[in-house]
């Protein structure tokens, strides 16, 4: 069961302040590179004894970004020449943008990802997405939607067991406060990780749980 805390700051020093204290609670690290200011990505990555995630969210899915595909791809780049393991690349980026990522790092290491802010689709429309989003190549998919009840958890809880049967890597659960529970049960279904904010307060998304706390509840899965 693996936990990624994000990580951004409007400096380096700051930024591998967070690393260090991160390295002691998480199993990943995602620089948030649309929310990381004037920071020395190399620095940042030596000082990270977890594998890094590069990812720059746009704030259509949710984030702070507001470059255009160009300016997008090139600070993913930057991120993965640096020396992050991971990608994250949004599906709504055009195919020109997404299908470079496939060659350089490869399909096993690129994340292709959506944020559905509004609510959470009907079932038919979540399989049909997750689908679409396997054509592309990627060896993993994230799917989060904003949860309008409890019950919405379960529908995209449900994607995992139907990516697994595919061979597909998946992250997937529900953003807001009715969405924490499937960001402690995804991991225990067999989704590839969970996101944890470092403390209370330093939240990217709402419903973030502390990485402490979280960590704590899912080594009770454990045990």
């Amino acid at each position: 069961m693996r936990i990624c805390v994000p990580i951004a700051a409007p400096a380096t020093e700051r930024a591998v302040e967070k690393i260090k204290r991160a390295n002691e609670l998480a199993d990943l690290l995602e620089f948030r590179l649309d929310l990381l200011q004037d920071c020395r990505l190399e620095e940042m990555i030596r000082a990270a004894a977890k594998p890094v995630i590069a990812t720059y969210r746009s704030a259509r899915q949710g984030g702070a970004g507001s470059d255009n595909y160009e300016i997008r791809k090139r600070s993913l780049n930057q991120g993965l020449a640096a020396g992050a393991q991971l990608v994250d690349v949004e599906f709504d980026l055009p195919p020109r943008f997404r299908e470079g990522f496939l060659v350089n790092p490869g399909p096993e290491r690129m994340i292709v990802s959506i944020h559905l802010l509004e609510g959470t689709p009907s079932w038919t429309a979540l399989r049909k997405l997750l689908l679409e989003m396997a054509e592309v190549g990627a060896s993993l998919v994230k799917i989060v939607t904003r949860a309008r009840s409890v019950e919405d958890n379960l529908r995209v809880l449900r994607l995992i067991p139907e990516a697994r049967q595919k061979g597909l890597g998946i992250i997937a659960f529900c953003l807001g406060p009715p969405g924490r529970i499937s960001r402690i049960a995804s991991p225990a279904l067999g989704g590839y990780l969970t996101f944890a904010a470092l403390e209370e307060g330093e939240e990217s998304a709402p419903g973030q749980i502390p990485a402490r706390e979280m960590k704590r509840i899912l080594n009770i899965f454990n045990n």
